[in-house]
């Protein structure tokens, strides 16, 4: 499977992502992780800055926005990206922390 670079943030601001997953790595960053939209390729975000708890939309430190799109899940495509993504980057260790986010949406947003 082959890895590519992603379009400038200037072309490409926003991005949606579906069956996707949080990851923190050793630094304590935390990283989208998930399926684009558009054709279901595996994305990776930069460290994620901010969060819109109301419209799963969150800021990352490039720039680029990502919308949140369903509910977590697995994607194939991803989690080889991520793989490949933690190899370039050097990644020492990291830790699902998809569920640890959810519970921070609920305490975010209380009914």
């Amino acid at each position: 499977m082959a890895i590519w670079s992603i379009a400038s943030v200037a072309s490409e601001p926003e991005v949606s992502i579906a069956r996707w997953k949080v990851f923190e790595i050793h630094d304590g960053t935390r990283h989208f992780v998930g399926a684009d939209e558009r054709d279901f390729s595996g994305r990776v975000s930069s460290a994620i800055v901010s969060i819109d708890h109301k419209t799963l939309r969150g800021r990352t430190l490039s720039g680029r926005v990502y919308q949140l799109v369903g509910s977590p899940g697995q994607s194939a495509d991803a989690e080889y990206v991520w793989e490949q993504w933690c190899l370039v980057n050097e990644v020492k260790s990291f830790t699902d922390v998809t569920v640890q986010f959810l519970g921070e949406l609920a305490d975010d947003n209380p009914e």
